[in-house]
């Protein structure tokens, strides 16, 4: 009642409930649940906040991916027409290192005319054998995009939904975790999707319609970056609209040189006008790419206004807005964003520590974001409060408010850490020298060093990897110490064909894993035992006419 005007109050008052005499609260079933909720979401938390640089960095090497694959897909769509060379038509082409596998493909037109890709196989380039290929193959090979369970036989259910459980998913809360609810958006289309359906068991061809999943990780990666620079919830993502009212850029020319500032104008739970979100220039670069790109879709100089599709904020989001998340003249359901994340993110290893495979949602990583931010960044957190665009924090109480400088400053700083964040994990080689600069870089500051597996650490502070030491950036790998590397992988390559063995196909990724990044710091050592011999990997296309 405080909160209806004084003139209507006489009115609304023979609808007021009087209160309950009880609460609800001292239940011991609710306190509970609401403990057990409390426990999981920081467990996950747990499990999520030190990977977050590995995860953003994973997720970028996958978009790549598939921006390579796009591309080349559309200049031989284009090389066929202008060629009038029939279909099909193979090709094959070398992934980078984070891959290190040719893909072989052929392109094909179905009777609706829609162009389509058909993976035939993959081969590792270090040895010839058969390779994974892309991180979704399992995804399509399953069948699992959309509403898969629909019409699908028991047997196919009882598989389908025991892989999604293998890997994290609660098939009683979503069994259709990779469903988008956008046109154009994931999932493969009827056409498609059926002739995959109608092919042989044993046939291992992938048909796979590029452009919806190029689209999906598209969004997926811009969701990520800006929760990983801000840590803003999934309605204020979806809020991003390309106009001035939303982006905002001011310069501060007090300072020399001039330091630009870019904004987003967003409106934050529990509130009805905009506040600031300070992002890096990198967002805004990777925005004007995803505006450049439904320019290019629409066939128009500008973007479409459509209307706000999240129905919790539809009342204040009324008017139609030209909204970066959209797509086929349709704004971007939030179900679509969340689902788009899992797929840009499935397979990847991130677990509790009772080894339970945890899966990224937008609200899990705003908790990862804000535990990083106090936890590894170390900031105040009356700062972190401003950040989140939290209303109240008792805990922030005794802290005073920051200025604009501050957080404008910390963006800053968050941006060259993501930057600077160099992870051997994602198959990134550093050179003899770099190994070496940050070998004395450590012994000069510390002046001695702990022994690991293959080499030595060279961190001063607690472990960010929790002592997976095997790739991680803090140690020097050491020739001398080459042998341990190579039994740490005899070790991992043993362990994947026992557990393959036994069905434990998590178990059996973490080795392949642990494989990659033993053959990583080997490929070091190698550069550091050829010091002057270093060489760069140049990656070969080739494209071949059927017969």
């Amino acid at each position: 009642m405080n909160r209806i005007p004084i003139e209507k109050k006489d009115i609304y008052r023979q609808f007021y409930l009087t209160e309950f005499p009880f609460d609800n609260r001292d239940y011991s079933v609710r306190n509970e649940a609401n403990t057990m909720a409390q426990k999981k979401r920081k467990d996950e938390t747990s499990a999520v906040t030190p990977l977050l640089p590995s995860i953003r960095s994973q997720c970028h090497f996958r978009w790549n991916q598939i921006r390579r694959l796009r591309e080349l897909t559309n200049n031989i769509i284009e090389k066929t027409k202008n060629e009038k060379i029939p279909l099909p038509f193979s090709f094959d082409y070398e992934e980078s290192d984070y891959l290190n596998e040719k893909l072989y493909f052929e392109l094909n037109k179905n009777l609706a005319g829609e162009y389509y890709l058909v993976f035939i196989k993959s081969e590792n380039l270090s040895d010839g054998s058969p390779g994974e290929g892309l991180w979704f193959f399992d995804l399509l090979r399953k069948r699992l995009l959309g509403a898969w369970s629909h019409g699908a036989s028991e047997l196919r259910k009882h598989e389908g939904s025991k892989f999604l459980e293998e890997w994290g998913h609660d098939i009683k809360e979503n069994i259709h975790p990779f469903q988008s609810r956008n046109k154009g958006v994931l999932t493969q289309g009827f056409t498609i999707t059926r002739t995959q359906n109608d092919l042989d068991s044993s046939d291992s061809r992938l048909l796979i319609n590029i452009e919806p999943i190029y689209i999906a990780c598209m969004f997926a990666t811009f969701a990520i970056d800006i929760q990983s620079f801000s840590g803003a919830r999934m309605n204020e993502i979806l809020q991003i609209s390309y106009d001035k009212q939303c982006c905002v850029i001011t310069e501060d020319k007090s300072l020399k040189p001039s330091k630009k500032n870019y904004i987003f104008r967003l409106i934050p739970k529990g509130r009805d006008v905009e506040e600031n979100y300070y992002m890096p220039e990198s967002i805004y670069m990777a925005m004007a790419s995803i505006i450049k790109e439904l320019k290019v879709h629409y066939a128009e100089d500008s973007l479409p206004t459509v209307k706000y599709s999240v129905n919790s904020r539809a009342h204040i989001m009324e008017d139609e807005r030209k909204y970066i998340f959209q797509y086929e003249r349709q704004h971007i359901n939030h179900f679509t964003l969340n689902s788009v994340i899992r797929f840009l993110t499935h397979g990847l290893i991130i677990q509790t520590e009772e080894g339970k495979q945890v899966i990224l949602k937008t609200h899990l990583l705003r908790h990862a974001f804000a535990t990083h931010m106090a936890q590894t960044e170390k900031l105040p957190l009356d700062l972190i409060k401003q950040l989140l665009h939290q209303k109240d924090i008792n805990v922030t109480s005794y802290y005073s408010a920051p200025t604009q400088s501050q957080i404008t400053n910390t963006i800053d700083i968050l941006q060259e850490n993501w930057v600077s964040y160099i992870d051997i994990q994602q198959g990134l080689i550093r050179s003899p020298s770099e190994i070496l600069d940050t070998y004395n870089d450590y012994k000069e500051k510390v002046g001695t060093v702990s022994k690991v597996i293959g080499g030595v650490c060279t961190i001063d502070s607690v472990c960010p990897t929790k002592m997976a030491c095997m790739g991680c950036v803090a140690k020097a790998p050491q020739p001398e110490f080459k042998k341990e590397i190579e039994d740490y992988y005899q070790w991992a390559y043993e362990s994947e064909i026992r557990f393959n063995k036994q069905g434990l196909e998590i178990e059996a990724k973490k080795m392949k894993i642990a494989m990659k990044r033993a053959k990583i710091e080997l490929k070091e050592i190698e550069g550091i035992e050829q010091y002057k011999k270093d060489e760069a990997y140049a990656p070969k296309v080739q494209f071949k006419k059927e017969s």
